[in-house]
């Protein structure tokens, strides 16, 4: 959710590049026309009833395209941000399929620093879906700023065993660069997942950010194939990542 950044960095780029656009939109994959309808596509190659997880579920927008698209679905929501967290189980209270967990997804057990993102003057709550475990870039600081807060993190795998979930159909993952470190961290919850639709980046907002091509490469090597990818060049993307076996092709 890094849409505000991209307005900065275009604006400070049409002085150098005459008003052209810096980061043209691209896509690789197959499946281009899915674009405007990307559940659709992820509904060919999962159940009718799925098991969902969302990491980084905000408000719970996402959420509810969800539950419409998939109405006997169970779906597992994270967020560690305490105001979006609030916001979320007051947008889903009316959804019994929704389990939802005040906590980060991350590579330990334990409590962390999260950086709450309030945009360039660091008061506006427009701007926390851009919050974050890991630290601001020096380059970016200007625009995170925020609080920063103590929250529970756990591994994924280590969680599953507690909850007693053994297979997740798709991952929804939204999580400002803790991608690779999550995925890394539970390779066994990994090997039950289908579809993976993530967050991409190309530019290293925070420190230790998740970079798409490393991502890419950790996942293929762990049996996905890349589906989908819908990006702006140079900046960030979406894409959808299916288990090998099932690819069309």
């Amino acid at each position: 959710m890094n849409k505000i950044i991209y307005s900065i960095l275009i604006t400070c780029c049409s002085i150098v590049y005459a008003n052209e656009n810096p980061y043209p939109n691209r896509f690789e994959g197959i499946f281009e026309e899915y674009d405007g309808h990307r559940l659709d596509l992820i509904a060919k190659f999962i159940p009718e009833n799925p098991v969902i997880l969302e990491a980084g579920c905000h408000y719970g927008y996402d959420t509810i395209h969800f539950i419409e698209k998939w109405p006997d679905s169970k779906i597992y929501s994270f967020e560690p941000n305490p105001h979006s967290f609030g916001i979320f189980l007051e947008n889903t209270r009316d959804y019994s399929n929704v389990t939802a967990f005040p906590i980060a997804l991350s590579n330990f057990n334990g409590f962390g620093l999260f950086y709450i993102c309030y945009g360039s003057n660091g008061d506006n709550p427009v701007f926390e879906g851009a919050s974050s475990l890991l630290e601001p870039s020096e380059e970016m600081k200007i625009h995170y700023q925020g609080p920063r807060i103590l929250v529970p993190c756990h591994i994924l795998d280590d969680l599953c065993k507690t909850i007693n979930l053994d297979h997740i159909d798709f991952m929804w993952l939204d999580m400002e660069g803790m991608e690779l470190q999550v995925l890394s961290s539970s390779p066994n919850i990994l090997k039950t997942v289908k579809v993976i639709y993530t967050e991409t980046n190309f530019i290293k907002f925070r420190i230790g950010m998740t970079q798409y091509g490393d991502l890419k490469s950790y996942l293929e090597s762990q049996g996905f194939v890349l589906l989908s990818h819908w990006y702006a060049q140079g900046f960030q993307g979406n894409a959808i990542f299916l288990k090998k076996e099932l690819y069309p092709l």
